[in-house]
């Protein structure tokens, strides 16, 4: 069985220190004192996840339903949106030109000029 080392002076001695919020058994260094748990878990979502959250929101669920599906906070969810979109929207901002000599409202228009009641 290999020796566990110290993350900050690579010390081989150690005692048992407690434990962490999720139940991992902590310890601490006879060295310098760092208190370490020499298996720590994952931080964070991977890319896989962030894609398929996304992507299960773009077809229509909400920030809400999406974080339920994945067991995780709707507040990742939303601010994993806001990301894209503000990637999406530099991404727009450079493909568009400066000017625009003509603009089409052929609907708009439409509409307002056949609407059956007037307001008052």
């Amino acid at each position: 069985m290999e020796k566990m080392k110290c993350p900050k002076c690579e010390g081989e001695t150690h005692v048992k220190a407690g434990k962490t919020g999720g139940g991992s058994q902590l310890y601490k260094c006879k060295s310098c004192g760092k208190r370490h748990n020499p298996r720590p878990g994952k931080n964070g979502y991977s890319e896989e996840e962030k894609t398929a959250a996304l992507k299960y929101y773009y077809e229509g669920n909400s920030g809400r339903s999406t974080g339920r599906y994945f067991a995780m906070s709707k507040a990742n969810a939303a601010r994993w949106i806001k990301e894209k979109a503000g990637r999406e929207k530099n991404q727009l901002d450079e493909s568009l030109p400066e000017e625009c000599d003509v603009e089409e409202l052929d609907e708009l228009y439409h509409f307002i000029g056949s609407k059956k009641t007037k307001c008052t």
